[in-house]
């Protein structure tokens, strides 16, 4: 009997299916030449469902692997996916598998795991030079590449440009210099996790070749500065710093500096039309030209009013601020557009809209009357109000009962005075 039962145990426990859930990264080869090929592969046991990725960094490419699938009767299965990955020059690649899985029982396990790959530049061998190439020993102290995670350096990466600069957001307190080198022979300095702070931070990375021959590359790294925050019209904006971001205008302005919030900002000074323009960012990233007005008082904020250009025909218009003018009577405030933007106007029962703004070539302002259907400016002259249909009806009624009952007496006055001769 307990022969029996223990066999009927082990019977029943071999019948289980195995919830055991694996995963495993290999590649073909451990080494290889420069311009090469060799193969990534992920191996998955035991999975009902997965979602797993394969990242490659190094001198590499196409070395990608997104897999995210489930068996349809959600049992046990067994799955391999492969990459052909390129090798673009020389040193070490490391290639990172993770993601997770899923066993037919529902349970889920993260995975991680990573390979190595050398890269080598391929030998050459002559029958004359072979003993003397071997003692010779490598001069080359190139990168490959040079970057910072997550941010894109200035000029684009040329082994044989030595400085960059890259601009990172205000707040930031460490970035990643990731280098890596031409000649597996060489070694690198200066790479890896870098501490910053607000304004400049200056970087070398130091390529040593077999030799010893030494290159350095410089990375400038700026941190931006707090932003600047501006209120108009309840709507949050931020202040633009550099003039390179602004957009251009059709009147002959320069850049100046100016001083807000103990910070440097940069703007275009019109002196045509004596305006102070700077550029706001809204939370959707557009930029827009405000002009700025500064004053004395602690007490009083400072100004910024859009700036608009807007052309029609021969005239181009910048729309002012109306709070203190006079709407002519009857014309009622809308917002129209006008070449793509969205300017304030006045209408009327005429179809006619009113736009109040500076004419760039007198300098002058005014009221403009715009024909939207045809687009075309034209000044507006206000004409004193007339006396209305009905009132001139009322008018000439009245004259001419006046002059009825005129003409009626001098009729009575002339038939009397016939009588009485």
């Amino acid at each position: 009997k307990v022969s029996y039962f223990i066999i009927s145990s082990l019977f029943f426990f071999m019948l289980i299916p195995s919830i055991h859930a694996g995963a495993s990264l290999t590649t073909n080869y451990s080494t290889v030449t420069k311009g090469s090929s060799f193969t990534t592969t992920v191996s998955l046991s035991g999975v009902a469902a997965w979602e797993v990725h394969v990242s490659a960094r190094g001198p590499v490419s196409n070395c990608t692997i997104n897999a995210a699938d489930s068996s349809e009767d959600a049992s046990n299965t067994s799955k391999k996916y492969s990459a052909t990955c390129k090798t673009t020059g020389t040193g070490t690649i490391k290639i990172t598998l993770s993601g997770n899985v899923t066993t037919a029982s529902g349970s889920t396990s993260n995975i991680s795991a990573s390979k190595t790959v050398t890269v080598k530049e391929k030998s050459t061998t002559t029958s004359s030079s072979s003993s003397n190439s071997t003692n010779k020993k490598s001069s080359n102290n190139d990168l490959t590449s040079l970057s910072i995670e997550g941010y894109e350096i200035s000029p684009t990466f040329n082994k044989n440009i030595t400085n960059y600069t890259v601009t990172v957001p205000y707040g930031t307190e460490k970035i990643q210099i990731n280098a890596y080198k031409e000649d597996n022979k060489a070694s690198i300095s200066g790479d890896y996790i870098k501490e910053v702070k607000e304004g400049e931070n200056k970087f070398d990375v130091t390529v040593t070749a077999e030799n010893g021959d030494k290159k350095v590359y410089t990375i400038n790294v700026m941190v931006d500065s707090k932003p600047i925050e501006v209120l108009v019209d309840e709507k949050k904006y931020t202040l633009v710093k550099k003039a390179t971001d602004l957009k251009d205008i059709s009147l002959e302005h320069e850049i100046i500096k100016l001083t807000i919030e103990d910070q440097e900002v940069e703007a275009y000074r019109v002196d045509s039309i004596n305006y102070i323009l700077v550029g706001l960012r809204d939370s959707d990233g557009k930029i827009s030209l405000f002009k700025f007005d500064s004053y004395k008082d602690d007490n009083i904020p400072f100004k910024y009013t859009l700036y608009q250009e807007i052309s029609s025909n021969t005239i181009t218009l910048i729309p002012t601020d109306t709070s203190s003018i006079s709407i002519p009577s009857g014309y009622k405030k809308e917002e129209i557009e006008i070449n793509g933007e969205k300017v304030t106007a006045y209408q009327k029962d005429d179809g006619y809209y009113l736009i109040y703004g500076m004419n760039i070539e007198t300098g002058k302002e005014s009221f403009y009357s715009y024909d939207k259907e045809e687009g075309t400016f034209q000044r507006y002259i206000e004409v004193e109000e007339q006396l209305s249909l009905d009132t001139l009806k009322l008018v000439f009624i009245g004259a001419a009962s006046v002059v009825s009952i005129f003409v009626a007496i001098i009729i009575v006055l002339i038939n009397k005075l016939r009588k009485n001769k």
